[in-house]
């Protein structure tokens, strides 16, 4: 595990006294990273080669002080898995977070830990919310291939997993850019290029390690937005977190293009007299014929 840099939208620590909520100027307040109901967020967990597989896997209240239940073999009929990579000298824990467990527990707020016989790894604290998820935007992002990063490496390909998150936002009103090349001549410009695009933006409250996972956003090769029943395939994908004043959340500014892009080459010019280009005063070059 990298202590310093989150990559999983669901964070696990070699300790609960990491938990975002416990930092000194977090106050005590527990940020709701919103979960759909009797399911967990997508998460991976980078641990030393072992042979070792998943001994315990349980759920908590999120103070840690009763164990609710014992998850594994929901966790495991839902997609739990070890990918080994023995030749780099670690493994990849993963679970991709698809399918609802055969749990059942009301909203609130929750912690796992998983122990593979070894090390115990702890959860950020969720908030399972029923309902459905309609009322929240959804960001989907994954790549063709794994990913390297420090320690190790973001495991997609041979298994369904896509990293998902859930925030309390809505679209806004988007901006449209405009960028044109061209040369002027005699006072008149003319363009060569014209791009006109599309810009959608939203803003969310964010603590440090969803900031940290969503920066790789912008790298990923698959985009997805869903917001109001619609889908957008993004192009483009950037986040600029500016932390508040006091507290342990950021405002996160999101912006993305998705097929939005008109462009074009040169522009047309309608001819307002004729013309001969070699005086034999025939219609070989009449620009006012119509061919």
């Amino acid at each position: 595990m990298t202590p310093n840099n989150n990559l999983s939208v669901l964070p696990f620590y070699e300790g609960i006294q990491y938990q975002d909520y416990k930092k000194s100027y977090a106050y005590g307040d527990v940020y709701p990273l919103f979960t759909p109901i009797n399911k967990l967020l997508p998460f991976q967990i980078i641990r030393p080669t072992r042979s070792n597989n998943i001994v315990y896997a349980r759920l908590y209240d999120y103070k840690f002080t009763r164990i609710l239940a014992d998850i594994k073999t929901p966790m495991l009929e839902t997609g739990l898995q070890i990918v080994r990579f023995q030749n780099y000298g670690y493994d990849v824990i993963v679970y991709p977070g698809l399918l609802p467990m055969a749990l059942d527990f009301p909203e609130g707020r929750y912690m796992i830990g998983i122990y593979d016989g070894v090390q115990w790894f702890y959860s950020e604290v969720f908030t399972w919310i029923s309902g459905g998820m309609d009322g929240y935007l959804c960001i989907e992002w994954s790549d063709a291939a794994n990913m390297e990063v420090d320690g190790g490496q973001i495991v997609y390909e041979g298994v369904q997993f896509k990293n998902r998150v859930y925030v309390c936002a809505e679209l806004g009103k988007p901006e449209y850019k405009f960028e044109e090349e061209g040369e002027e001549r005699d006072g008149y410009f003319f363009p060569e290029k014209q791009i006109s695009e599309k810009t959608f933006r939203f803003i969310f409250l964010a603590p440090e390690y969803l900031c940290d996972v969503m920066r790789l956003i912008r790298m990923s090769d698959f985009v997805t937005v869903y917001s109001q029943g619609r889908k957008y395939d993004c192009d483009t994908f950037l986040i600029t977190p500016k932390w508040q004043t006091q507290g342990n959340l950021a405002s996160v500014e999101c912006e993305f293009e998705c097929a939005t892009v008109v462009k074009k080459i040169g522009r047309g010019v309608i001819p307002t007299t004729g013309g001969d280009y070699n005086k034999d005063f025939n219609n070989d070059f009449n620009n006012n014929d119509v061919v």
